[in-house]
């Protein structure tokens, strides 16, 4: 879970903090284990299920992970229709940084926190311990397959439903563009249209911010139930 899991697994901290603070939580988590691994199981068989456990708290982390990423991708386009990506290829001190992909990344991440998903991601990882034991040899991958399957699809609904009015309004502006370049011909139109398509999407990043926290509020309540039916509960 602390791998991939949004907010647990965030850049921006310390490789020192996230150490203690998974201490932290195992300490926790701890006292709600009832099952006691003997130690005199054979090696192959330990390894396996640690490897398994390892397995089982990714993937629930993977499912928060798909949610903030398809808001991720979603923003990425409008920055790239918008003009405000530029910023990511003068950065040469490090990967590409989409200007509006972190704004809204950041949107979902707080979103995210406050509908307290980080709880329920962790509160799915002590429900998995009942569901899979810690002694596990095998996992049911078809129908876990077929749970992230579903909300994969969800999340790239998700993604269209940030993106297509984008490139739909960014269409209808290019074609007010060439319409005007035909009717006044002595205006530099490439000059005119920059600022101007700049200008209309910043103002439309403001007026879609609500809309977008509507949409991931809604897809983060769906978290719980995907959570719920990957564990069998």
């Amino acid at each position: 879970m602390m791998v991939i899991a949004p907010m647990f697994a965030g850049f921006s901290l310390p490789l020192e903090i996230m150490v203690i603070l998974l201490l932290a939580l195992s300490y926790v988590t701890l006292p709600m284990v009832n099952i006691m691994v003997p130690i005199t199981l054979p090696l192959s068989t330990l390894v396996a299920s640690i490897l398994f456990n390892f397995f089982v708290g990714f993937l629930i982390g993977l499912m928060a992970y798909t949610i903030v990423s398809a808001v991720y991708v979603g923003s990425e386009i409008f920055g790239i229709q918008s003009g405000f990506n530029v910023s990511g290829s003068l950065d040469p001190t490090m990967e590409e940084s989409p200007l509006t992909s972190e704004f809204v990344y950041l949107i979902s991440v707080y979103v995210f926190v406050s509908l307290k998903g980080h709880l329920l991601i962790y509160e799915s990882v002590i429900k998995s311990i009942q569901r899979f034991p810690l002694v596990i040899t095998d996992m049911p991958f078809k129908e876990i397959q077929s749970q992230y399957f579903t909300l994969f699809m969800d999340a790239f609904l998700l993604s269209l439903q940030i993106t297509l009015p984008i490139i739909g309004l960014m269409f209808l502006i290019n074609v007010l563009f060439g319409l005007l370049s035909r009717l006044v011909p002595q205006m530099n139109v490439f000059m005119v249209a920059m600022p101007a398509s700049t200008m209309i999407m910043f103002l439309l990043l403001v007026g879609m911010i609500p809309v977008w926290i509507e949409l991931i509020s809604r897809m983060i309540e769906k978290l719980g139930p995907y959570l719920d039916k990957l564990l069998g509960i």
